[in-house]
């Protein structure tokens, strides 16, 4: 019989937050996905209020091994506070676009780092 184990992150290490107007976070997404070649729709993670993105940090051979002791390290989180909506209507120019939010609250990991993004104040020493 094969033993099956779950091993979740016991610690999440950011280095940049960035809060940011909902307006531009949206824009970012939209553009950024404009310039992919797949076009997709963009989906924002969100949590209790909390609208982000993350920009995990390359897998290099420290970053892959701390991740398999429990840590893992986001070089930056974008956010912005927002009540929950499916889609948030972007429009560039004359186009008109749309960010999807996906709900998260049921991801530990994610839901701690929204409450973290809930409670951060810039230029204060922050630790989760």
């Amino acid at each position: 019989m094969v033993r099956v184990a779950y091993s979740p992150y016991r610690e999440i290490v950011v280095h940049e937050v960035i809060e940011q107007e909902s307006h531009v976070l949206f824009e970012d997404m939209v553009r950024q996905a404009l310039s992919s070649p797949a076009h997709a729709e963009p989906s924002i993670n969100w949590v209790d209020g909390i609208a982000f993105v993350v920009a995990a940090m390359p897998p290099t051979e420290d970053v892959v091994k701390e991740n398999l002791e429990g840590r893992v390290h986001y070089a930056s989180v974008m956010f912005t506070k927002i009540p929950y909506q499916a889609q948030v209507p972007v429009k560039i120019g004359t186009q008109n676009y749309s960010v999807r939010l996906r709900r998260a609250e049921n991801n530990g990991a994610l839901a701690a780092l929204a409450k973290f993004l809930k409670d951060f104040k810039a230029g204060a020493d922050q630790s989760m």
